[in-house]
């Protein structure tokens, strides 16, 4: 049986990096700050949702916490001084493709990462989300109308939004330009990464 103790102290162990970190007040640190705390509460989210057997909600959370560190990410780096003010008053961003076209341009991306989390599993978050196939099957057996998702797949879950939200607390280092703790955070999912190898890497290239 999984065990969510380990995970859930992650989760604690992320928030307490960057609980009062002190951040720079312009609208663009704000508005790149604020999706990464988004996405930072979805993976606190899919952790208690998971503990309490409540999986497909835990599974629809994956997706709008990778766009929430996508947004994060594009409005740090790549957003013109207009787009940040119309994400503000809630004009929508563009595409998540045309998002991850334009930070793959930039340096800090140009391995790629963002592209790969995408294609492996953007159909089946998107499927998750929406209450697709997919995810319906997850709740179709052969006696009864119930939750039915594979251990496997529950462990995948977590270790993506685990993947993410190490990502999205990089990104905030970032912002606050405190190297010491993007380092922190690196070695402790090495960390992680070594004592467990089937946690996913790809933060490491962040």
């Amino acid at each position: 049986m999984l065990q969510i103790a380990p995970y859930a102290q992650y989760v604690e162990w992320l928030r307490q990096r960057v609980h009062e970190l002190p951040l720079p007040g312009t609208i663009r640190v704000k508005a790149a700050a604020a999706c990464q705390a988004i996405a930072q509460e979805h993976h606190h989210s899919i952790i208690l949702l998971i503990e309490h057997q409540l999986k497909a909600s835990a599974f629809a959370l994956i997706r709008p916490a990778f766009e929430s560190y996508v947004r994060g990410e594009w409005l740090a780096r790549c957003a013109t001084d207009a787009e940040v003010e119309s994400f503000a008053k809630n004009v929508d961003p563009p595409s998540i493709g045309a998002l991850l076209i334009m930070l793959e341009a930039h340096p800090a991306f140009s391995q790629g990462v963002l592209s790969r989390i995408k294609r492996a599993h953007w159909n089946a978050l998107c499927s998750y989300t929406h209450t697709g196939g997919l995810h319906v099957q997850r709740w179709v057996t052969s006696e009864a109308i119930e939750s039915n998702y594979l251990p496997g797949e529950v462990l995948g879950a977590i270790q993506l939004a685990e993947m993410i939200a190490t990502m999205s607390v990089i990104a905030l280092a970032n912002l606050a330009d405190n190297e010491q703790l993007a380092l922190e955070v690196l070695q402790e999912i090495k960390r992680r990464a070594k004592n467990d190898p089937s946690i996913a890497t790809e933060a490491d290239d962040v």
